[in-house]
């Protein structure tokens, strides 16, 4: 690297074919005060000005930090100049990959101390640059000078590097572990801990570690460091930038928790790990949730969630630690005490956990809904009778007699004729009463009499 300062005197004529060749692209900017920030302008590099004689006393400077440079990292260009009249004042600087910057930054007097000046950039590509920084002066008379000069700069592939510590934990020492470090270019690198792994191009780098059983990686800390699941991400961004990993480890305690709820409406959840547990009505839907909870500090994968009613109930592909999940399910009650056993297995690094969980409901049995009957109409009460008409006196039953023998020829037809049926309506008494009953009562013992009569006359005959 060389740093050079100019003081060029000139004069009028010469000047203006100077800053007539300098300035061909846009105008010389005006300020009013110092310091003012430079505005980018995309133009060819200009060509080596010639050296011309000026105004005593006009000069330039130039650092370029830092130098050398890495591809993407920011490079300062910075100095300072001292104007000679009362006039305007710029400093422009090409970078030598064809970006110029220009920025006005003095007007009017010459000040008593050098004005500053700073540009920023930074490089796409590796290489080796010239740098170089333009004074512009022009004079209230209109004459104009330059000063200038030039810095050299190497800019190199951008490189970092990434240190690996381990932290000690639980008894385990950090010499127990290696890790593996791999680049996205493929690039692959092992290291113990403590170790630095150098000259890595920008980018991304991934490190997994090896170690004794039962243990998982916990934290990670350190600038530009991310875990990833088991895994640390390790990013460089920059140049010549360095980063260091410390990660950190633990006891392997794998735990899965699992809890059961009833519910009737979807709403109101019931524990239930007792009976009788809700009422639910006889082929009412019954609503049940598994809650699973990883209650370890490892992650659990492949987990099966059962019931020994329902069956299978949910398949979780992973459950990181202290996280829980929900499955669910639905089936139709059923008459009785009824009680269900669910379960809950997971796998991990080192093996299985699992967990159950009862729970109970009551089924009602199904009622029929019925009407609600009306009230019967009231009957009313019926009115006792009176006494009815006493019965007629029975005929007396007459007392036969002895009767005086008449010389009578009885004709069988005529006894028939009377005793028949056929004779009985035309006295008009009716078949049924108590005083038709005596009644017919008499007339019959009165008839029985009379053929009793005619027996015995046949008889003396």
């Amino acid at each position: 690297m060389r740093s050079q300062t100019s003081t060029i005197p000139c004069l009028a004529g010469v000047g203006l074919v100077i800053a007539g060749t300098l300035l061909a692209g846009p105008p010389l900017a005006r300020a009013s005060s110092a310091n003012q920030a430079a505005v980018p302008v995309a133009q060819e590099s200009p060509a080596p000005l010639p050296s011309c004689p000026g105004l005593p006393g006009c000069a330039l400077n130039l650092s370029i930090t830092p130098s050398p440079a890495s591809i993407g990292q920011e490079v300062t260009a910075s100095g300072a100049y001292q104007p000679c009249t009362g006039a305007q004042f710029s400093a422009q600087v090409d970078w030598g990959d064809g970006t110029i910057e220009v920025g006005a930054f003095y007007e009017g007097d010459p000040p008593d101390d050098p004005v500053p000046y700073s540009f920023s950039h930074s490089y796409s590509s590796a290489g080796d640059y010239t740098v170089v920084g333009l004074l512009l002066h022009q004079t209230a008379e209109g004459q104009d000078c330059a000063a200038l000069t030039t810095e050299d700069l190497t800019v190199e592939p951008a490189v970092g590097s990434i240190s690996v510590e381990k932290s000690e934990a639980n008894g385990a020492l950090p010499d127990d572990w290696t890790f593996q470090l791999e680049g996205s270019d493929g690039s692959s690198h092992l290291v113990d801990s403590g170790q630095t792994v150098t000259d890595l191009p920008l980018g991304q780098y991934t490190i997994t570690e090896s170690g004794p059983a039962g243990w998982h990686l916990t934290s990670v800390s350190g600038e530009g460091c991310a875990l990833e699941g088991q895994s640390v991400l390790a990013s460089i961004v920059s140049g010549t930038e360095s980063i260091t990993c410390t990660l950190v480890n633990e006891v392997d305690s794998p735990s899965i928790a699992l809890e059961k709820y009833v519910s009737d409406d979807s709403a109101t959840w019931h524990d239930a790990d007792v009976p009788p547990g809700p009422y639910i009505i006889e082929y009412d839907p019954a609503f049940w949730t598994f809650v699973i909870s990883n209650t370890g500090n490892v992650d659990l994968t492949t987990v099966v969630v059962t019931d020994t009613v329902l069956g299978e109930i949910c398949t979780i592909d992973s459950l990181a630690a202290s996280t829980d999940q929900i499955c669910t399910a639905i089936s139709l009650a059923e008459e009785g005490q009824q009680e269900n056993l669910g379960f809950a297995t997971a796998e991990y690094s080192g093996g299985t956990v699992g967990d159950q969980d009862s729970c109970h409901y009551f089924g009602v049995g199904y009622l029929v809904p019925t009407l609600t009957p009306e009230p019967p109409t009231p009957t009313p009460t019926p009115k006792p009778k009176g006494p009815g008409p006493a019965p007629a006196p029975a005929a007396p039953t007459p007392v036969p007699s002895t009767p005086t023998p008449i010389v009578v020829t009885p004709t069988p037809s005529v006894l028939v004729e009377v005793l028949g049926v056929e004779r009985l309506p035309e006295t008009g008494i009716e078949a049924s009463g108590a005083t038709n009953v005596q009644w017919l009562t008499g007339i019959a013992s009165a008839l029985l009499a009379s053929v009793a009569a005619l027996r015995l006359l046949r008889r003396r005959e």
